[in-house]
């Protein structure tokens, strides 16, 4: 796994927050004992979430909203990643390369994880939650496929979204894809500018959000 970020303009603080932060670490932050932490997530008076393996973790800018509320005076920085976090899930380098480039060069604080193992993957997609995950079918150990049916069970977030990119979408393929938790299938072919727009939409959709099939060949 490599993950990749684009630059931090103006956060200037020794210690900037980004990754979900577990119960241990908002105490040492709160200045207050992991038991109270727990009250105030049980309470619901911060916003937290459980990792697969039953653990609390709190989003950065959920425990800011929760400092300011409750008028605690605690110097907290901190950089959002949810809304523009991405998986690229390919073993052709090159082609992974130049996705990435492409995706922190066009949004803003994009953070771009990429890995050829399709069970890293899976990980990757519980421990970080992206936002977006690209991935291609053909690839060694687990391919494609066998990522989308390990995911079926685990997709319960409709904030994770799936994008199958291959070069080998024939009619078999697509009719394949129709059963899986695919949100979308976009060819190879199809052209980074393209590719950066169809992304843009998908992050800021309108309407009723589902995903329109953006692949140039015709829709699965």
């Amino acid at each position: 796994m490599v993950e990749y970020r684009s630059n931090l303009n103006g956060l200037k603080s020794s210690t900037v927050y980004r990754k979900p932060l577990n119960v241990g670490l908002v105490a040492k932050i709160c200045r207050v004992s992991k038991k109270t932490v727990l009250n105030w997530i049980y309470r619901d008076a911060i916003k937290a979430f459980t990792t697969y393996g039953g653990h609390y973790r709190v989003w950065p800018a959920d425990l800011k909203k929760f400092l300011i509320s409750s008028g605690m005076d605690v110097p907290f920085n901190f950089v959002d990643d949810r809304q523009t976090t991405f998986l690229i899930v390919d073993d052709d380098l090159p082609y992974t390369v130049l996705m990435k480039e492409a995706i922190c060069s066009h949004f803003d604080n994009a953070n771009v994880i990429t890995t050829d193992d399709g069970y890293e993957a899976l990980l990757l997609m519980g421990e970080r939650r992206p936002q977006v995950v690209l991935l291609d079918l053909k690839m060694p150990k687990v391919d494609g496929f066998e990522v989308l049916e390990l995911l079926r069970s685990r997709k319960k977030d409709n904030k994770l979204k799936v994008i199958v990119m291959s070069a080998y979408l024939d009619d078999e393929t697509r009719e394949r894809l129709r059963t899986t938790v695919a949100d979308d299938i976009w060819e190879k072919g199809k052209s980074i500018d393209e590719i950066l727009r169809s992304l843009s939409e998908m992050l800021n959709p309108k309407g009723n959000g589902r995903v329109r099939n953006h692949s140039l060949s015709p829709a699965f």
